[in-house]
Order: structure tokens, then sequence, then C-alpha cells
């Protein structure tokens, strides 16, 4: 069974969260999402970029 990834809206703002001044332990939990969907940043961070419809259309 395949999992459904999350919007691309709440993964990008896990992500902005993960670069703001915002406590450890909310850092943390985001993290552990991210993961848990992605595996790595790297790939939830692809995943943003990938699905960015306001970009690729301009």
């Amino acid at each position: 069974m395949d999992q459904q990834l999350p919007p691309w809206a709440l993964v990008k703002a896990w992500l902005d969260i993960l670069h703001q001044d915002t406590p450890q332990h909310v850092k943390d939990k985001r993290l552990k999402v991210l993961f848990h969907y992605f595996g790595s940043i790297k790939s939830a961070m692809r995943y943003v970029e990938d699905n960015d419809d306001y970009r690729q259309v301009s």
C-alpha cells in the first residue's frame, strides 16, 4: 500500500519551521514527520521544489 504524501503547503511550512527561531521540541517533531514521509530533508525539499506550481507557471 502506497503512503499518500502530505499537501505541498504543509511540507513547505514544516521545512520553514526548521529555519525559524522556534523551540527545539517543535523542530524535532517536524523533523520526525518529515523523515517519516520522505526519509530525508533533502527529499522533502525536492518534493516542495518539484511541486511548486506557482513557480513552474511563471
